[in-house]
């Protein structure tokens, strides 16, 4: 059916051993490979292993994180995408990290405090302008999440919110070493459009792209209609009605019960001559390979920066997604988010665009899987 050329998800099965992989991953999807080498600069041997590897790492984070406790200081990816750094507060636990085949850092703040601090913001009512326009705002917090790499909270707020944002931080009680405020262009804005076209329409009106398909019906951007909102193809055809949505507040997430004489299949359109399956839904780490699939731009893929980001876009704060530095454009929004062959989100918003680049964000897709009690079709 019409639907199955909408169905967002990546490449190819990718065996994948708990430990140091063996074996580069071989076959991801030639339009995959092709974005990698565009967007990251891989040929198609480097970005096999690259998946690959950033599929080990998250197996080997989460044992870690189990292991240190409370010294747990978060982990990401190194930009040569091949190093696996675990920071921990405690010296002694250096020697399990290195056992475990990551690299030590052992740094003052615990990933649980910073986080705690994070959470802290979330519960402030944080004043923001009356009017978020990107090409007009001059103040504003536009994000904040834990950097793992810097051992920091980082606050990102535009030029004539700086001092806000750094009084924010003394608010949660954080010292002047443990938070950084950066300064950012534009506010995020979320990426849905008022146009005909591709993928699906809500209410005859606005256009945003399928995330993953479930079993009974798909899953998308929660910015991308309500509960009763019907979803159609652009030729007016059924797709199903928005059933359950968040936005804005804990997600940016929405499920579409599918219309009977729909095929929800584990597939995505690869934007060229044959679909792309999915396998799972592992998360990824920060610093990790990822793409993205989207009705407007198609496919481009960059790297993780940040887990469990706060987003204000002008509709109200979003907590719990994910920052990237993949590019999308208006339409993109609810599109995949996959790394291998493994679901990671759907597309929430950003800044910026596919020509000049930019930050976008996406809602994790096992949050939408849980909260709904859905179930990932494969491909």
């Amino acid at each position: 059916m019409e639907l199955t050329k909408f169905l967002a998800f990546l490449a190819v099965v990718l065996p994948v051993a708990y430990g140091a992989p063996t074996q580069a991953a071989a076959g991801l999807h030639p339009k995959i490979l092709a974005a990698m080498k565009r967007d990251l600069g891989l040929d198609a041997e480097q970005a096999n292993a690259r998946v690959a590897r950033d599929l080990w790492a998250a197996d080997v984070i989460e044992q870690l994180r189990t292991s240190a406790g409370a010294s747990f200081a978060g982990a990401w990816i190194a930009e040569d995408g091949n190093t696996l750094n675990v920071a921990v507060t405690d010296e002694a636990l250096a020697a399990e990290v290195t056992a475990a085949g990551a690299t030590p850092a052992i740094v003052a703040n615990s990933f649980s405090k910073l986080e705690n601090a994070k959470l802290a913001l979330d519960n402030i009512d944080i004043e923001q302008p009356k009017t978020l326009a990107t090409d007009s705002a001059e103040t504003g917090i536009a994000a904040y999440y834990v950097d793992v790499a810097a051992n920091k909270l980082v606050i990102e707020a535009l030029a004539g919110s700086t001092a806000h944002a750094e009084n924010l931080a003394t608010q949660v009680g954080l010292a002047a070493s443990e938070f950084e405020v950066k300064t950012v262009d534009a506010m995020p804005t979320t990426l849905a459009t008022v146009l005909g076209g591709d993928a699906y329409i809500i209410d005859r009106v606005a256009r945003c792209s399928v995330g993953f398909s479930v079993t009974t019906g798909f899953v998308s951007a929660g910015h991308c209609g309500t509960a009763g909102s019907s979803a159609t193809t652009s030729s007016g055809s059924s797709l199903g009605t928005f059933s359950a949505s968040v936005f804005p507040g804990s997600a940016d997430m929405s499920y579409i019960r599918g219309s009977s004489g729909n095929t929800f299949s584990g597939y995505i359109d690869s934007y060229g001559s044959s679909r792309l399956p999915v396998a799972g839904s592992t998360a990824t780490a920060t610093g990790g390979s990822i793409c993205r699939s989207g009705s407007t731009t198609g496919v481009h893929c960059g790297t993780v920066r940040a887990l469990g980001a706060t987003v204000t876009y002008a509709e109200g704060r979003v907590t719990g997604l994910t920052q990237t530095n993949v590019c999308a454009e208006p339409g993109d929004s609810g599109g995949s988010f996959y790394t291998g062959t493994q679901a990671q989100g759907v597309t929430s918003g950003g800044s910026g665009d596919c020509t000049s680049g930019g930050t976008t964000y996406f809602q994790p897709v096992n949050e939408i899987l849980s909260t709904y009690s859905l179930t990932l079709v494969k491909g």
